[in-house]
């Protein structure tokens, strides 16, 4: 199987409009992930693998050989792709976009009342990590002045309000689109 075309260091992501774009050759086989700035995510919303032949005749001719030999997209070329290190590469990208929305923290509050403020709590844990935060809820307790144990006291009960499975859930995400919402009504 083909190596991989070796690509200088911060070519791996590049800025294409609303989306961070990462592109790597595999003999005749262009790999792209597609990763948007504005997705509650960090890693990649679309990965495809296709042909590409160009160059000279003796270029061409050698990657549709190729192409031709594996009967298409071969499964060794499936687990070349480094995914692990496209998503770290993503959140790493991502972070560093001045209008990623998940850049601006949550405004937590110290302590945990309303369905809104364990929204935020679990909303700011999601931004954490998906900015590269490695222990989301240690920094988070400490920023907040709460020990350990009563930040997993509050995701227990994030949980137990269908606000948390382990990322947000489809009530929490509307809880902080409402949020969003009043919060831009009232900037205005």
């Amino acid at each position: 199987m083909s190596t991989p075309t070796p690509q200088e260091p911060g070519q791996q992501w590049r800025r294409e409009g609303a989306e961070l774009v990462w592109h790597r050759t595999y003999g005749p086989w262009l790999v792209t992930a597609h990763c948007p700035v504005a997705a509650p995510f960090t890693g990649p919303s679309e990965l495809s693998i296709r042909l590409t032949v160009g160059g000279s005749g003796e270029e061409i001719t050698r990657a549709m050989a190729e192409a031709l030999e594996t009967d298409g997209i071969p499964a060794s070329l499936l687990r070349q792709i480094p995914l692990a290190e496209i998503k770290a590469g993503a959140r790493a990208a991502l972070a560093q976009q001045g209008d990623r929305a998940m850049n601006t923290p949550y405004p937590v509050p110290a302590r945990c009342r309303t369905e809104e403020d364990y929204a935020l709590l679990v909303g700011e844990l999601t931004r954490m990590h998906a900015t590269g935060t490695t222990a989301p809820q240690g920094e988070l307790a400490a920023r907040l002045g709460i020990s350990k144990g009563t930040m997993s006291d509050r995701i227990r009960r994030a949980k137990e309000m269908g606000l948390w499975d382990g990322g947000l859930t489809e009530k929490a995400s509307a809880v902080l689109a409402a949020w969003r919402n009043n919060n831009d009504e009232e900037g205005n």
